[in-house]
């Protein structure tokens, strides 16, 4: 009986999607209460991205320190994930217009069966960043204290490698383009 009732638990945690509701965050908890999706950071509060490497959606070596001393936004999501297919469109205009800026786009596809569906969701979406492969969720494991646990999840990482902002649901245009236009214009 027990070990049905983690296995559902399991099952719910792996196939659960973060919605677009919102929220305020407490910063001990990583709790959303319902009125903001986007929390930022102040300079002398940010903690330090995780080194991250692995393969591409094509098999090929990713590496986020290739993009040392730009800004990165790293977007964790999955082809099975609604919000994640809803924000895409949005995701990739943010990219192309803040690229002038310095700003690259790095996105990270969870828990897929295999590829195949991670390129045709960016495929689809005409999404034109990387994406790292994280079938087992290790990449998203080593961002669990930055609050990463279900897709949709965006962070915004400031050219020193500190996480900058978190939205812990579907971002829009207008949500994301100013939070990472700021990022991008600060000097420290």
């Amino acid at each position: 009986m027990v070990a049905g009732a983690l296995a559902v638990a399991a099952l719910i945690g792996v196939t659960s999607c973060a919605t677009a509701s919102g929220g305020t965050n407490d910063e001990q908890t990583n709790y959303v209460d319902g009125h903001s999706v986007l929390t930022t950071y102040q300079p002398a509060h940010r903690t330090l991205a995780p080194a991250v490497n692995g393969t591409d959606l094509d098999g090929k070596p990713l590496d986020l320190a290739r993009y040392a001393g730009k800004v990165v936004v790293l977007n964790f999501w999955a082809s099975w994930c609604p919000p994640c297919r809803s924000e895409a469109p949005a995701l990739e205009q943010v990219a192309s217009d803040t690229r002038a800026l310095g700003v690259q786009f790095v996105g990270v596809d969870i828990r897929e069966s295999g590829t195949s569906d991670g390129v045709h969701f960016v495929t689809a979406h005409k999404i034109d960043y990387p994406s790292f492969v994280d079938q087992s969720s290790r990449i998203a494991l080593l961002f669990r204290a930055s609050g990463v646990s279900t897709p949709p999840t965006t962070l915004v990482i400031d050219r020193h490698g500190r996480i900058a902002a978190r939205g812990l649901s579907e971002m829009t245009y207008s949500q994301l383009l100013p939070v990472v236009q700021a990022v991008a214009r600060e000097t420290s």
